[in-house]
């Protein structure tokens, strides 16, 4: 069950204080390796921003967004978990329940895709199978991940890879509405079930 209050430190407010208009609030979590561009995307989606340096994120970063997908408005409750290995016992803990994941990995550096199962045993032994979008980010650099290797991943985990850019505002807005369709399909279906 996902909270309905959620105290974020670092902005002294919490989920409770905005406005309670919205029909669902989902939990996204974003996965992959440090320098992959996960806070620079959450920060173009959120604020429509983009910083250039890199800053790596300590722990985690919680951000809302409220979303309009057809005629159902959403809360997005974001959650920017730092991609480096001696964050990975706490980043477990900044998985549970989780409504959907992103994994992001760099196109201009095909090892930050090399760990994409330990990424995604870890998330979903946590969570079970979630609502999950791939986004191949930087395509406004040079490409270096192979379209075999792309082509393996979206097989074995039945998912597309949607190209992205922070930098360039590429496919961004649309990531976040393919995730948000997803997760709003399953907790339908699910709350159909339960009728």
């Amino acid at each position: 069950m996902i909270p309905t209050s959620l105290k974020i430190y670092r902005s002294k407010w919490s989920v409770s204080t905005l406005a309670d208009n919205a029909a669902y609030l989902f939990k996204i979590v974003f996965l992959g390796e440090g320098a992959v561009g996960k806070t620079s995307l959450v920060g173009r989606f959120v604020y429509n921003s983009f910083e250039g340096d890199y800053l790596a994120t300590i722990g985690t970063d919680i951000h809302l967004k409220m979303v309009q997908v057809d005629d159902t408005m959403v809360k997005l409750v974001i959650w920017d978990i730092a991609g480096q290995d001696n964050f990975a016992q706490l980043r477990r803990a900044y998985y549970q329940n989780a409504s959907g994941a992103f994994f992001v990995f760099d196109t201009s550096r095909p090892e930050t895709i090399a760990r994409v199962d330990e990424w995604l045993n870890a998330l979903y032994t946590v969570t079970g199978e979630i609502p999950l979008v791939m986004l191949e980010n930087k395509v406004d650099l040079n490409r270096a991940v192979s379209q075999e290797q792309k082509d393996k991943i979206v097989e074995k985990y039945g998912v597309k890879i949607i190209p992205t850019s922070a930098k360039e505002d590429t496919n961004v807005e649309d990531a976040f509405q393919e995730m948000t369709r997803k997760i709003l399909l399953k907790a339908r279906n699910k709350s159909s079930k339960t009728l």
